[in-house]
């Protein structure tokens, strides 16, 4: 008889990622990053904290260990760097709510994420409105503080200095404004988005430096018309809620508004022309697909084409936040 193969390590990592989350999620529900913040803690005191059993807190705090989420010294834990830096609540860099609503919201669908691509039709939902779980405010308060960095990144990735007004197309709870907008202290921001996203929107900015220097506007891209004065657009995370047709025609409609000079931007997980990288844009294509969205993420190739076809030049495409890039194009 032959002899058998060794097991596949490489299969036997990709069935265990569904683990490596949950335990992610299970440090975050048991919010034991910022209760290790205050000072290192035993098995003891953390199984005591968290009301374990000290052997089931042990095999959590291994596991923890193991992916390099937290660390031990002697007999004490403590935070590993990036937990400390992004599992804390109260910090400005906080994404536990983020990682949790993908364990509420997201991780259910991806359980039946065959039943789903047996349903998904592309363009099929372009006029329904989105899903609450996935677009309302949970998830747009959820992701935040991510979106905020991103803008903050971006804002040192592409020079604004030189345009005065930004539209900032279906901008959420205002996150890439206020990361862009603390960069570039003369720049000013219109936020346009569904009406019960801009009451988001107006909490946020409301709150912030740079209230002063920001409009809100209510309004849905795919049916009403857009706002003008704007000469730089931004499309951050916006393209799968719409059709190719709808995209296409926003496109030329923002082309129309720019000025001479001006340019847009699209942000996000924009994949490569292979279209097998990078991975976890290639994974949010299936996460549209869950939640039913009219499209999926595209590569730069197909987004290129749709721009220079609404008359943008000067096509440009830059990785800035990784896995997050962005694609621009100016208005000659």
């Amino acid at each position: 008889m032959d002899s058998l193969p060794a097991p596949p390590i490489e299969l036997l990592d990709l069935v265990s990622g569904y683990q490596r989350s949950k335990t992610l999620f299970a440090l975050i529900e048991f919010k034991l990053p910022t209760l290790l913040s205050q000072r290192p803690l035993t098995r003891e005191e953390i199984a005591d904290r968290l009301g374990l059993d000290p052997f089931a807190a042990d095999s959590l705090l291994n596991a923890c260990i193991a992916l390099n989420l937290l660390t031990r010294d002697g007999a004490t834990y403590r935070n590993a760097p990036i937990s400390e830096e992004f599992l804390v609540e109260g910090k400005p860099t906080y994404l536990g709510d983020q990682f949790a609503s993908y364990d509420l919201t997201s991780y259910p669908r991806w359980a039946e994420l065959t039943e789903h691509l047996r349903q998904w039709r592309r363009g099929a939902t372009d006029q329904a409105q989105p899903p609450e779980a996935d677009q309302g405010q949970y998830g747009m308060r959820a992701r935040h503080n991510q979106s905020l960095l991103v803008g903050h990144a971006l804002a040192q990735a592409y020079d604004f200095s030189s345009h005065q007004l930004m539209l900032d197309l279906g901008g959420g709870t205002g996150a890439m404004t206020l990361g862009i907008c603390a960069h570039h202290a003369r720049l000013r921001s219109l936020i346009y988005d569904l009406p019960s996203v801009a009451a988001l929107a107006a909490e946020y900015i409301g709150a912030s430096a740079c209230a002063e220097r920001v409009e809100i506007v209510a309004g849905n891209f795919k049916l009403d018309e857009l706002p003008e004065g704007f000469d730089v657009a931004l499309l951050a995370n916006l393209l799968s809620v719409a059709s190719e047709e709808t995209n296409r025609k926003l496109f030329r409609q923002i082309y129309e508004r720019l000025p001479i000079g001006g340019s847009i931007i699209l942000s996000g997980y924009i994949l490569n022309d292979d279209r097998i990288s990078p991975l976890i844009p290639v994974l949010f294509s299936l996460q549209d697909i869950i939640w039913q969205a009219p499209d999926v993420e595209h590569d730069v190739a197909t987004y290129s084409r749709w721009l220079a076809d609404a008359g943008f030049v000067e096509l440009e495409h830059r990785a800035y936040c990784p896995p997050t890039s962005l694609l621009l194009g100016r208005k000659r």
